[in-house]
């Protein structure tokens, strides 16, 4: 295997005269003192502080405060102020003005032991198992205890080169990575790599600026890696702050190319060696493929660039040391999974040479797309434990090479009896103990240039019903940060390049980072293409945390086909047709407003090619503002026979189908609600009553006929595995419901 790693060393500069220092984020436990404390976002962290108390360091021995304010001496000149209701930009604004004062930060709240406030942590055993699950307790990596070291820093980046990332999670979003030389939405190349608007990453799938993951791995790969810890909501991550990097190479089908994977993991080389990103592991959960020179120069280059590659050993239950997998066996770390109870999961690939460390990989919960959450199991949630390790100690210490970090991880996994012969190093990753090992291989870091606040970004978000096809009544708005002075004024809105009345619409918000435009029906009802835009210029909109004005403007293009949504008909013979045949097509309805209420079924028919493979993706739960339509999805030939059905998929309550057509032929998509999955597809109104209410569908059709095979599960071996130029995410329950096999969709999961 390639061990190539290469140090990357950054000079920085000596500190103004008023600096701004971080702080790391302290997590209160069970002590309730009320408004003795607030949470304030001070450089980009949630920091939990006394209510307003701030620590300031003056070249003086004495200082002159504002009215009402309160000092007192902490030593060498350290003091301790006191300004009551005081906001951040007041405070920051009298230290900056005052002769003497070097730097004010606020007095951080810090207790014994950093556990995050996320609800669902119980659930992350791999993190810290307390036999929770009925396994063995401290099975698992010792995140706790590594948390009273370090939690991560989004100065570090990890690039997550699989299906995309869902960047608009609430989970999620503080956490994935901006690009800082890109404006977005401005179609310019602005930091001049090659890649237009590459905010958060690129998609290789669609060659287009939108990594957004319409699959779900990538999702939950990343809540594993980084999902925001102690914001109050869902899980954590092994890092509490970290920056993600979305490389898409895997489609909707769950499957990629060797050249995707190869343009995926060469951005990440170029974006740390040449634009200076620290990028510091890309993690890789996938494989399938057989040998390849150039994947193996591409992994290799990466390293050379210090960047470490982490990989799934494959969920083969091969020995990797007799038949190779890759890109396991070319990664700088190949990692096998466990289960809660310390043993190799069944499904894991080995390699007493050939695989590094193990991790925990069976029952994993993690963030799935549209704010959902599940439970996963295969070395695909096994690797971004480790790759999550890798940016933690990368945050912990700024200065350590890959060479070390790598050094730090295998030397420090806890030997387990069921990984005796079976990875490298007998054992399964501790956070902890890689800490303190990394605590004492380099000299400290150097102190911190004055942190500069990032400029807000906005992003417009897809809406209920879907944005692209009918009239819409609100659109979601998420900005990079908190910010105050968005209000409809700061809108534009135009069909077919004038401009339309928003006279009646509304902006709200509970948290300063979404915003929710009302009203939109009215002014979006004529069918044309429709612009809606956040305007930066003279707008007012400001990031809370420093007063910094909206970067750029943000727009979001629809075409309204129909000013109302159609019912589709109920039977094959009355179904809605889709001419369409290559590309995607999005279209809005609703199951209930026919004539048989509850027994309503939407009909669509299709046309496919021998061997082309149609992707139907339902969104109705995960809509802005939500639906009580519990999708029901089946798929029918021309004769009426069922040839494929789907109920939930990734953990939602919408369903989703991936079909490969053996041979040419029309087809039709039946959708219902959830109970009433039995109806005929030629008599309507056959079946019984179920959900009902509002969805959104997506065809998506493929260009070239078996150009892609489908994702496998853990034993599949067969077409999908021999294909060299083919790869499938690693997940064994992620999977389990998608067999080679033409006709295939993903099934209800506990969550």
């Amino acid at each position: 295997m390639n061990r190539r790693a290469s140090s990357r060393r950054q000079s920085r500069s000596a500190p103004a005269a008023l600096v701004a220092e971080r702080l790391e984020p302290r997590a209160m436990l069970t002590a309730d003192i009320g408004s003795a404390v607030r949470e304030l976002v001070w450089n980009g962290t949630p920091v939990t502080t006394r209510a307003d108390a701030w620590i300031l360091r003056a070249d003086t021995p004495a200082v002159a405060v504002r009215p009402g304010w309160n000092v007192a001496p902490l030593g060498q000149g350290f003091f301790s102020v006191t300004a009551p209701g005081a906001s951040v930009a007041e405070v920051s604004g009298w230290a900056a003005s005052t002769a003497g004062v070097r730097y004010v930060e606020p007095d951080a709240v810090i207790t014994t032991s950093a556990i995050p406030n996320d609800p669902s942590l119980r659930q992350l055993w791999g993190l810290n198992n307390t036999a929770q699950t009925g396994g063995v307790a401290d099975a698992d990596i010792d995140a706790p205890e590594a948390w009273d070291v370090a939690t991560g820093s989004r100065s570090v980046v990890v690039a997550i080169i699989d299906t995309g990332i869902d960047y608009r999670h609430t989970d999620l979003a503080a956490n994935v990575w901006r690009n800082p030389g890109e404006v977005a939405g401005d179609r310019i190349d602005n930091d001049g790599n090659g890649f237009i608007d590459d905010v958060y990453g690129w998609d290789f799938v669609n060659n287009d600026a939108d990594p957004f993951d319409d699959y779900g791995h990538g999702t939950h790969v990343a809540g594993t890696i980084g999902a925001v810890g102690n914001n109050g909501v869902g899980v954590a991550g092994v890092n509490w702050q970290v920056s993600m990097m979305g490389l898409k190479f895997l489609g909707a089908d769950g499957s990629g190319s060797t050249s995707g994977a190869i343009a995926a993991i060469n951005y990440a080389t170029r974006m740390r060696r040449d634009f200076g990103v620290n990028i510091v592991a890309t993690n890789n959960s996938w494989g399938g493929g057989g040998p390849s020179t150039a994947l193996r120069d591409a992994i290799a280059a990466g390293e050379g660039a210090g960047i470490l590659c982490i990989a799934a050993a494959g969920n083969e239950a091969n020995d990797n040391d007799s038949m190779a997998s890759y890109p396991a066996n070319y990664a700088s770390i190949a990692v096998a999974a466990t289960d809660a109870s310390n043993r190799l999961a069944s499904f894991s690939s080995y390699g007493a040479t050939t695989v590094d460390v193990a991790a925990p990989g069976v029952s994993v919960y993690s963030t799935t797309p549209n704010n959902t959450y599940a439970s996963y199991s295969g070395t695909s949630m096994a690797t971004p434990h480790v790759t999550g390790l890798v940016a933690l100690l990368a945050a912990a210490n700024p200065q350590a090479t890959a060479t070390q970090i790598r050094s730090a991880i295998l030397s420090t996994a806890v030997p387990v009896a069921s990984l005796a012969g079976k990875v490298a190093t007998g054992g399964l990753i501790n956070a902890r103990a890689a800490l303190d090992a990394l605590g004492g291989t380099t000299s400290p870091e150097p102190p911190a240039p004055p942190p500069t606040t990032p400029a807000p970004v906005a992003d417009v978000i897809d809406v209920s019903p879907d944005p692209r096809t009918t009239a819409v009544s609100g659109v979601v708005v998420q900005f990079s940060t908190a910010v105050a002075g968005f209000d409809v004024g700061d809108l534009s809105l135009t069909r077919d390049g004038s401009a339309v009345s928003l006279a009646g619409v509304t902006v709200s918000t509970t948290d300063n980072v979404r915003w929710t435009v009302d009203g939109l029906a009215t002014a979006t009802t004529t069918a044309g293409t429709h612009v809606l835009t956040v305007v930066a210029t003279g707008s007012g909109i400001t990031s809370i945390d420093g007063g910094v004005p909206l970067a750029a403007s943000a727009s979001d293009t629809w075409v309204t086909q129909a000013a109302a949504i159609v019912d589709a008909g109920d039977t094959l013979s009355s179904a809605a047709v889709v001419s369409t045949t290559s590309g995607e097509l999005r279209l809005s309805g609703r199951i209930g407003d026919g004539s048989f209420g509850a027994r309503d079924v939407d009909m669509y028919r299709v046309r496919l090619a021998a061997g082309q493979t149609l992707v139907i993706d339902i969104d109705a739960a995960s809509l802005s503002g939500g639906s009580t339509l519990d999708s029901y999805l089946r798929l029918f030939n021309s004769s009426g026979k069922e040839v494929a059905r789907n109920d939930d998929s990734g953990g939602s309550l919408d369903s989703f189908l991936s079909y490969r057509a053996a041979v040419a032929g029309t087809f039709s998509v039946g959708i219902s609600g959830y109970g009433n999955a039995s109806y005929s597809p030629t008599r309507a109104g056959s079946g019984r009553s179920g959900s009902t209410g509002a969805y959104a569908i997506r065809f998506a059709f493929s260009s070239t006929a078996g150009a892609r095979t489908t994702a496998y599960g853990a034993r599949d071996t067969g077409s999908a595995h021999a294909a060299a130029s083919a790869f499938a995410v690693y997940g064994a329950n992620w999977m389990a419901a998608l067999p080679a096999a033409p006709g295939t969709s993903r099934g209800r999961r506990s969550v």
